[in-house]
């Protein structure tokens, strides 16, 4: 196909490597923040993006960019800004494409979002989605599941120099994951192939696995014991409750059928492509 003009929202964020992907693809990427002369808009003009101002705060700046492209792709802000600010913000890049006659807005959410779940950071996705879904915007839903690189959050880094590895269900329960490059992966077949995309809603995963299993593949590539962990009996964060008692249900054989132009990542694909290292240092003896 064509070149497209995409206007990239988040692109400083956790979803910064799409811009190559679509650079690389010959896509024109017009990477959106909000302060233009920072150092990560700054990596982003170096390989190639074009930086535009758009503050999820500021619709004007956001349908000045809009007008500039084809099509968009944005991303919830609600571990950013809070589920509160991820309404807002939801609301104002729908009404800014609204407003430029966007031809196709590609919204990043997470599986589960199509329902209420009670946990306020799906559930502010599920209210953009409804929004999405009543404004008109030619649109397509990309619903992840829980990412592979949650193992490397902040706060596990204790547990896995210990040789633990937190789960935020069951050691034994089955978890729907995808690594990002998956997703973004998808994200860019979905820009590719706006005909047969429009109006879908598509929850995407990669593998279902245990945190047992999970541990067993780390302990391979780290060279050293690691152990799954159980989470609390009563967890604090309540998406972890939601994860043990519904969690997601992408059927992964039939998506993997479907799409088979996505290189589809197992854990173990996605394990193999991480560094270890600090965890075998972890583990040898001091002198």
């Amino acid at each position: 196909m064509g070149e497209l003009t995409i206007l990239f929202l988040g692109a400083t964020g956790r979803f910064a490597p799409l811009a190559r992907l679509l650079l690389d693809r010959g896509h024109r990427v017009l990477a959106g923040t909000r302060d233009p002369a920072g150092p990560a808009a700054g990596r982003l003009r170096d390989g190639g993006a074009e930086i535009v101002t758009a503050d999820f705060d500021d619709i004007a700046s956001l349908q000045s960019a809009a007008v500039l492209a084809d099509a968009i792709v944005a991303a919830g802000t609600a571990h950013a800004a809070g589920p509160a600010g991820d309404v807002r913000h939801g609301r104002n890049i729908i009404d800014a494409a609204a407003a430029a006659g966007t031809r196709h807005l590609v919204y990043l959410t997470v599986a589960g979002a199509d329902r209420p779940t009670g946990v306020p950071v799906m559930d502010s996705k599920h209210a953009v989605e409804r929004y999405l879904r009543a404004a008109g915007v030619p649109h397509t839903i990309v619903a992840p599941v829980y990412f592979m690189e949650n193992v490397w959050n902040p706060w596990n880094a204790a547990a896995l120099t210990a040789g633990r590895l937190p789960s935020p269900v069951s050691r034994s329960r089955p978890l729907q994951q995808i690594p990002v490059a998956d997703v973004l992966a998808f994200t860019v077949h979905v820009l590719e192939s706006r005909s047969t995309m429009l109006g879908e809603r598509i929850e995407i995963a990669s593998d279902a696995i245990s945190a047992e299993q999970a541990a067993e593949t780390i302990a391979r590539l780290a060279g050293r014991p690691v152990q799954a962990a159980d989470p609390p009996a009563r967890p604090a964060n309540p998406l972890f409750a939601w994860l043990e008692q519904a969690g997601a249900r992408v059927d992964i054989t039939a998506l993997r059928s479907r799409y088979r132009e996505i290189a589809w990542h197992t854990f173990a694909d996605w394990a193999a492509t991480q560094d270890w290292h600090r965890l075998r240092a972890a583990a040898s003896p001091r002198a």
